[in-house]
């Protein structure tokens, strides 16, 4: 019996003023022990994009370690140094501040250093690298020199292996659990509902147990495959400290889990965005220059069927910067133009707004730069820097 999984949707930035009035009033309310705050929306920016890249690698000419395909992750270290995780080679590559490639570690296999579906997740215990294989549900740690060290494993159990997505300072990580179906069982045309439940996973005592949950996206079984419903998105979630910061769903808001329970919820006095003309345009245009022609009809059907919600998602990312501001992208059904985020500070208050350039998916942020994955028109994968002005 062929068995499928219900993953998550792909992951899937114009500036605005500040109009020189005094700070706004942000409002604290606390109930049944979860904190609620929220701020008003105002013109406020907190930070422009230099518009040129400081450091570009890759490209459509690019041969050897910047010759990259399907990007997984981007890691800062302390040292300033970009570490890189190559889907298509399996392979870790590390390059110095400058752009020069400094060492390759990992490669596609199943040896104590390798990997067949990588997944860099960052920092780990101190200033050491995690790095995850899906296909073995095996965490491998890294040196700050890009040294390997050693690697563990989750005891296989009847239950599917977590999906690992971030890492604990304590060494546990953050791993999405998947929800699998019988092939068999599904009929064309029928909805399945997704979900995002998120576990902390001990490796040493080889113990889970739940740290948050959301709704997740909507798919449509077609009989051979899943076509996910327009303007419907998976959660996305980041870890700070021991709290896990969470959003999901039409409103604007950030729920954060600490020790598995929800704790506080904080986010923007802005009311819920109905999917427009412009919306249904754009996304269109987006599966028509990205979607192979073959599942257009697919795709472009759903944008008719009842299950279609009338109000887009309030974000679709979110990234704890390395200052500790938490980013949260604004939800756009063009995943390719520019985006905005909001951004908020350590007391839970929205400090502005911030735009970052078309085609570029943030992955890592620190107080006075972006690093993440550009596509360019023929969607070569380059990884780029920008510098990053506050105001």
């Amino acid at each position: 019996m062929r068995r499928i999984p219900v993953l998550s949707a792909v992951l899937l930035f114009g500036l605005v003023g500040c109009d020189g009035s005094s700070a706004p009033t942000v409002m604290v309310t606390d109930s049944a022990g979860i904190r609620l705050t929220l701020s008003p929306d105002v013109s406020t920016t907190f930070a422009e994009v230099d518009p040129e890249p400081t450091l570009t690698l890759g490209g459509a000419d690019a041969r050897g370690p910047t010759q990259f395909f399907r990007i997984q992750h981007v890691y800062v270290d302390p040292q300033s140094r970009l570490w890189v995780a190559d889907g298509q080679s399996g392979e870790l590559r590390i390059f110095q501040p400058d752009g020069t490639h400094w060492k390759t570690r990992g490669g596609r296999g199943e040896g104590p250093g390798e990997f067949l579906r990588i997944r860099l997740l960052g920092p780990f215990n101190g200033d050491s690298v995690a790095v995850w294989d899906d296909a073995s549900g095996r965490l491998t740690v890294f040196d700050p020199e890009g040294e390997f060290v050693r690697t563990r494993r989750i005891l296989s159990t009847d239950d599917p292996i977590p999906r690992a997505f971030d890492a604990f300072r304590d060494g546990s990580v953050l791993g999405q659990v998947p929800r699998i179906l019988a092939a068999g069982s599904l009929e064309a045309g029928q909805i399945l509902g997704d979900s995002v439940e998120l576990v902390r996973v001990d490796l040493e005592a080889s113990t889970k147990y739940p740290y948050g949950a959301a709704l997740g996206p909507l798919w449509i079984w077609t009989g051979r495959s899943q076509i996910p419903v327009p303007f419907t998105a998976n959660a996305s979630f980041d870890i700070y400290g021991e709290t896990v910061h969470l959003v999901g769903g039409p409103a604007f808001r950030i729920r954060v889990f600490e020790r598995g329970r929800l704790s506080e919820i904080y986010g923007m006095e802005r009311d819920a965005r109905e999917v427009s003309d412009a919306d249904v345009a754009a996304y269109r245009r987006f599966t028509e220059e990205y979607i192979p022609e073959s599942m257009w009809s697919d795709y472009l059907s759903a944008l008719d069927h009842p299950a279609r919600p009338k109000v887009l998602p309030a974000y679709s990312k979110i990234i704890v910067a390395a200052d500790g501001h938490v980013w949260a992208r604004m939800y756009s059904p063009d995943f390719s133009a520019p985006a905005v985020w909001d951004v908020f500070n350590g007391d839970r208050e929205w400090v502005g707004k911030v735009q970052t350039p078309g085609g570029f998916m943030a992955m890592s942020i620190t107080a006075e730069m972006l690093i993440g994955v550009w596509r360019d028109d023929l969607g070569v994968e380059h990884v780029r820097r920008y510098r990053l002005e506050t105001r």
